[in-house]
């Protein structure tokens, strides 16, 4: 069964253990634990706290993904940087590193060094055997879901999966059933939001115009199981996804009850 992860990227305000501990109690299956929040900034990330953040995670019975989003196709010592960063989620006891990349700057040359990064990134992932989660974004060198298989397909690695965010599939595809087919076997993780026609904004999951109920129907139908991590960037994160799991719970009862109807 899918499994409903948070996000703390936006919560620099909170410590990460408070922050794992409300989620928590909110009824997450697990966290997304974004490295941007400061105490989790790679400069200053210590064995000691990522052990500290393992046994909390433990005790509380949730399951974890780490997820660090840097331009790492432009930027040369943020690509080193991600090199030596990478290894980190497996000590954390995550299975799944999501990146996302940059947006589009020039043509030809820019798709070449994607391919050769993401390939080292990929082989770096196999070998402390992680999967890499690459995010397409809107307007980004990867920017759509056929993007996203082009890459795939260049790249020959089989560590590297997607982190497919179901907003950016309903903004950037034009077929976004068609999309998720196309992804079967290939998800390791998602983000999960709403979102209004032709505009990149993350709302609430029942807010916006997706039905994100056939979404949900369309990944269960590709035998897709893993998480989803509710994105959203609002300063109202915390009181908004109090209501996330009890909801997302009951998209998904009524998906397979619509599936085994049909």
């Amino acid at each position: 069964m899918m499994q409903i992860f948070a996000r703390i990227q936006t919560l620099a305000e909170m410590s990460v253990s408070e922050l794992l501990e409300r989620f928590a109690s909110m009824g997450f299956d697990g966290v997304e634990l974004c490295l941007e929040h400061p105490e989790l900034n790679p400069k200053t990330l210590t064995p000691a706290k990522i052990g500290e953040v393992r046994a909390t995670l433990a005790n509380l019975s949730l399951d974890c993904s780490v997820s660090w989003h840097r331009d790492y196709i432009h930027d040369d010592a943020i690509f080193r940087q991600m090199l030596e960063v990478l290894p980190l989620a497996a000590e954390f006891g995550a299975r799944v590193f999501v990146i996302s990349g940059g947006r589009r700057r020039m043509q030809g040359e820019e798709w070449a060094i994607t391919c050769r990064r993401t390939r080292e990134l990929a082989l770096c992932a196999a070998e402390h055997e992680l999967v890499l989660a690459l995010e397409f974004e809107p307007g980004f060198v990867v920017g759509s879901t056929a993007d996203l298989l082009q890459l795939f397909a260049d790249v020959s690695v089989s560590a590297l999966q997607a982190n497919l965010d179901l907003g950016h599939v309903f903004l950037c595809d034009p077929d976004p059933h068609e999309s998720i087919m196309a992804l079967r076997g290939k998800i390791a993780h998602g983000h999960v939001e709403n979102m209004p026609h032709g505009e990149h904004r993350h709302l609430p999951l029942w807010m916006g115009d997706m039905n994100l109920s056939h979404y949900l129907q369309w990944l269960s139908e590709i035998g897709f199981s893993g998480p989803l991590a509710f994105d959203y960037y609002a300063e109202d994160y915390l009181t908004v996804a109090e209501r996330v799991p009890r909801y997302f719970r009951e998209l998904l009862s009524s998906c397979r009850e619509d599936m085994y109807s049909s």
